[in-house]
């Protein structure tokens, strides 16, 4: 099996996919809340004339606002941070042997019956440092790949207890951002 080579321009473009499924958990949700109750505190005020309960509707729909640009906010100032560090090659990689893929239940925004903050089950990849890295929903991983363009389920059958992967993660964000199997891919020499 032919490995392929990991070069920067890769690890930024899967960097781009983590921060726009990131971006996307934040708008939707969000908008979820906020196009609804306006368009009822609209309608209360102007057909019914009820100013009152149209303001008091709409202040509901003011705190989602504010709290989405308070959290878009915070999502462009580390999309630059993950930009910057990227160009200036702040980047850690680090290579460790797989332990095991578990799942965990977590307290975050997803699509239920409405779009609202739950528990859910997020699959979870072990590394034998006990770090871990949370598996991004994405149809494919490794876009840029020619090779091993491979689904979420295709890097689960690939992921054997024991195997190297390069676990890539930033000085600033000790967060693993993103995997690769040593197995399939080989670090560009300008990057070691």
């Amino acid at each position: 099996m032919e490995k392929e080579i990991l070069s920067l321009p890769n690890i930024k473009q899967d960097f781009k996919v983590v921060l726009g499924m990131q971006c996307a958990h934040i708008t939707e949700w969000r908008l979820s809340y906020i196009i609804p109750i306006t368009i009822v505190s609209v309608i209360l005020g102007t057909f019914f004339k009820n100013l009152w309960i149209a303001l008091a509707i709409f202040s509901v729909a003011a705190y989602h606002i504010v709290r989405y640009v308070m959290q878009y906010r915070e999502y462009l100032a580390k999309k630059k941070a993950v930009k910057n560090a990227v160009n200036r090659a702040d980047i850690c990689i680090s290579i460790e042997k797989f332990d095991h893929i578990a799942m965990e239940t977590i307290y975050a925004p997803h699509y239920g019956r409405r779009w609202t903050y739950m528990t859910k089950l997020v699959e979870f990849y072990y590394f034998a440092s006990g770090r871990k890295w949370r598996l991004p929903l994405v149809l494919r991983h490794y876009k840029w790949s020619k090779t091993y363009d491979i689904s979420c389920q295709g890097l689960e059958n690939i992921s054997i207890q024991g195997d190297e992967f390069m676990y890539i993660f930033l000085q600033k964000y000790p967060d693993v951002v993103y995997v690769y199997p040593c197995k399939n891919f080989v670090l560009d020499k300008a990057l070691t």
